[in-house]
């Protein structure tokens, strides 16, 4: 059992270590587009934590993470990464849990089904809104998955390793 400290000590790290790693993806990556779409960190990220952690600890993390991406990015309505990420996490805990071991492949799943909550939301939005068509939005939504995926090849590593270095 991880005391109070071990536990805030953990949590910053791991804090730091996805703010590094988005840090790090805006000077080489951030600006760029791939196929028509930008490439998006945070689901790979939140859907990695919530696979490793226990439900409770990375259904909090993803909310925080929602807050944030919320505060920092335009979204189609309020709100948006918050819900879908707290969410997204819940699904990727229990298929962590119950599915598939937690591993690359469990990694690359819960980061593909992470950017599928969102776009649905982001989907349902702009259909019920704009009658934007949805085929187009599906073809940019699976095209942004597909590219930000690759990106798994990055945060699987660096995540794993820190919660390996935290579990006792």
């Amino acid at each position: 059992m991880l005391t109070r400290r071990d536990i805030i000590i953990k949590w910053t790290t791991i804090s730091v270590a996805a703010l590094l790693l988005e840090l790090l993806f805006g000077f080489l990556l951030g600006g760029a587009v791939i196929f028509g779409v930008h490439l998006f960190l945070p689901p790979l990220i939140v859907g990695i934590v919530a696979s490793l952690e226990d439900t409770h600890a990375g259904t909090f993390f993803a909310l925080a993470c929602g807050v944030l991406c919320d505060l920092a990015l335009p979204g189609v309505f309020p709100c948006l990464y918050t819900l879908a990420f707290t969410l997204a996490a819940l699904a990727c805990s229990y298929l962590a849990k119950n599915v598939v071991q937690p591993g690359p492949l469990c990694s690359l799943i819960v980061s593909a089904l992470t950017f599928a909550v969102a776009d649905l939301f982001i989907m349902a939005a702009l259909g019920l809104t704009d009658r934007a068509p949805f085929l187009e939005m599906a073809s940019v939504a699976v095209r942004e998955m597909a590219l930000s995926c690759v990106l798994v090849l990055v945060c699987h590593p660096v995540l794993t390793f820190l919660h390996r270095k935290f579990t006792i």
